[in-house]
């Protein structure tokens, strides 16, 4: 139920406990999975490609000229800052914004990095499959993403809890998400630095208190993965976890703001 780089919150594993008993009821087969390859790889891959001309140089050309949105900007700057400023900061941030501040380099990477960040890709599309293959897994269900919707502007600063979206990203797979549940009273909450890996207790863990402070009712999904070219098994088990879990709760947390 977690990748090992951003642990989900209780209603998150929650969520997807309760599909996975849907899925039982209905006579499926259910067994725990290993992910292969972590958040720390995942992150830290689809970063490096995306971050590999340096200084966000597509990025700003493509805007020609307009300004880059508030939650962009953080970005630019990690991306800007000098090469040799980077070990310096990286011994006052936590290890998981050490680790991205490593995934941009100014000016950019040589071609042949690029190349060898390509083949670790397909390296891991492989593992993945072999995986997969080995534990004869039709697909895969896990927390589609390890908090609930983030405050309005904040996304710039905890882009860190994006990283269960990457997998289908850096693997092709066909992916969806299927609510189903909503954040209750008593799980508004995220866990204390101490109950949290080691190299989980930093300066996200505080962001992250904030964004459940006051979630009640907002939704939760479970992301389904299937191998590459199954688009059909997909969908089919999402229909599976639909029906099953028989999600009918309307987003009370935005129906009161609505009010």
């Amino acid at each position: 139920l977690t990748d090992d780089w951003f642990e989900p919150c209780e209603a998150a594993k929650r969520g997807t406990m309760e599909a996975v008993k849907a899925l039982e009821a209905r006579g499926h087969c259910c067994v725990p999975f290993q992910i292969p390859t972590d958040g720390w790889h995942n992150y830290g891959l689809l970063g490096a490609v995306n971050a590999a001309e340096g200084n966000m140089r597509s990025f700003i050309e493509a805007l020609e000229g307009e300004d880059v949105i508030p939650q962009y900007k953080l970005l630019l700057i990690t991306a800007n800052v000098p090469n040799f400023l980077r070990p310096i900061i990286k011994c006052f941030v936590g290890k998981r914004k050490g680790h991205l501040l490593d995934l941009f380099k100014s000016g950019g990477i040589s071609v042949y990095s690029y190349w060898q960040k390509c083949a670790d890709i397909l390296q891991m599309r492989s593992t993945w499959s072999e995986a997969v293959k080995s534990k004869n897994l039709d697909a895969v269900i896990y927390p589609s993403l390890p908090l609930p919707a983030l405050h309005h502007g904040t996304s710039g600063d905890i882009t860190a809890m994006f990283s269960y979206m990457f997998i289908a990203n850096l693997l092709q797979w066909p992916c969806g998400a299927v609510p189903v549940t909503t954040i209750r009273e008593e799980e508004q909450r995220y866990y204390d630095k101490s109950q949290l890996p080691a190299d989980q207790r930093d300066e996200y863990v505080s962001l992250t208190k904030q964004v459940m402070e006051g979630s009640r009712g907002l939704p939760l999904s479970v992301g389904v993965l299937a191998p590459m070219w199954r688009d059909e098994v997909c969908l089919r088990v999402m229909q599976e976890i639909e029906e099953g879990v028989m999600f009918r709760e309307e987003p009370s947390a935005y129906l009161k703001e609505k009010k």
